[in-house]
């Protein structure tokens, strides 16, 4: 059986509303072969004839008044399947997930994504985190749309575009117990900044390690220690203070990171756009 082509319906059904061929082609702007081969494809898919041709024009047959019935269905789907798939492009909908660190989240997210959903009232946003190389290995392998990650490695299938820059290192509030280190393990930029240890000129007798920034930062304010933070970080405390500038420093740089083969729908452009001209 060959497959259905709905141009070829388009062509019966105006040869069975005017009965015919003649007017139909003229109506349908083609020529009549082409309505004919139209007509006999359909007949052929079917296996029966649709009309009975006649010198004063066509009637429907029995199967042809059938078909006219019933695969009206048929049409008015495929416009509708053609029009949602058109609308895709063009109309800003769908649901799209983001990932970054939980840290990395508080300073980026909140400043793009109300005016972002306001805007667009059909569109739907799904957060994950993790650590920034986690999320840039969940985009690559499509589990996210987008990442919002700190100093990605370069790979063949990202497009990376840089938000901002940052820097991390020691940071203090008044009085602050200075033999004790606040800082989370896991993080490269804390290891690298530890790796220094002829620059520092100090060495911490006890550590407290988590990891989450925000309780770092708490704990530093309070006194409790050193604390090693980025600064975007790092501001969201008062009271903590640079500790000195000729300490070690990690600089990092926050980036967007989507697939470079991703279908550039209309959403997906307008996350983009509004997430590269945010100030962070």
């Amino acid at each position: 059986m060959m497959d259905i082509n709905p141009i070829d319906f388009k062509y019966f059904y105006e040869a069975a509303s005017t009965l015919n061929l003649s007017r139909a082609a003229e109506r349908l702007g083609v020529g009549q072969p082409t309505l004919s081969q139209a007509i006999k494809r359909l007949e052929s898919t079917f296996g029966t004839k649709l009309f009975d041709r006649y010198k004063t024009g066509v009637r429907l047959t029995a199967a042809g008044k059938r078909l006219h019935t019933e695969g009206r269905l048929f049409l008015e789907h495929f416009e509708k399947l053609k029009n949602d798939v058109l609308s895709s492009e063009t109309l800003i909908a769908g649901s799209y997930s983001i990932g970054c660190h939980v840290s990395v989240g508080l300073y980026t997210l909140p400043v793009f994504l109300k005016p972002l959903m306001e805007l667009n009232p059909h569109l739907e946003i799904q957060l994950s985190h993790g650590l920034s190389r986690e999320i840039t290995e969940n985009v690559i392998s499509f589990r996210n749309d987008f990442g919002i990650v700190v100093n990605p490695v370069k790979h063949p299938d990202l497009v990376i575009k840089e938000l901002r820059q940052d820097n991390i290192t020691f940071w203090s509030a008044p009085h602050a117990n200075s033999d004790v280190l606040i800082y989370d393990p896991s993080l490269i930029q804390s290891q690298f900044i530890l790796s220094k240890k002829n620059q520092m000129k100090f060495n911490f007798k006890r550590r407290i390690e988590s990891s989450s920034l925000e309780l770092i930062g708490g704990l530093a304010e309070s006194g409790c220690g050193i604390a090693i933070l980025p600064e975007c970080v790092a501001k969201r405390f008062p009271k903590l203070k640079k500790l000195r500038d000729d300490l070690p420093k990690h600089e990092d740089h926050i980036c967007l990171i989507y697939r470079s083969d991703r279908k550039s729908s209309a959403a997906f452009r307008v996350i983009v756009d509004k997430i590269m001209k945010s100030k962070f």
